[in-house]
């Protein structure tokens, strides 16, 4: 009985990941071709989403830094144990802050 459950939940996640991937290629290729008919580049949006898809990833960079920072303040005891929540949520406020400002910087100079 397990095995039939397993093979179910299998079958329903890779099911789940084709239609997801078909129906973002179906969308895509429906923005591409009212773009291409409205006379722009589709070129650009391609670019917008890969700098969408950086500065995400450089906020979630920088907030693995900074909880990586509050779990070593944490664990190195120079803080007393009363005060973990902010310890964990000021490094990785900063970390993030500071990683999506380096992005707008190396971007904007990129632009430019």
């Amino acid at each position: 009985m397990e095995l039939i459950g397993i093979a179910l939940i299998v079958f329903s996640t890779v099911l789940l990941v084709c239609v997801i991937y078909y129906v973002s290629a179906q969308i895509r290729h429906k923005e591409k071709m009212v773009m291409l008919e409205k006379g722009m580049d589709p070129a650009d949006y391609c670019n917008h989403i890969f700098q969408e898809a950086l500065r995400l990833g450089a906020a979630m960079l920088g907030a693995g830094i900074g909880f990586f920072i509050g779990v070593w303040l944490e664990s190195s005891n120079i803080f007393p144990s009363q005060i973990e929540m902010p310890l964990y949520f000021a490094p990785i406020l900063i970390c993030t802050g500071t990683a999506l400002i380096i992005f707008y910087k190396v971007f904007r100079n990129k632009n430019n």
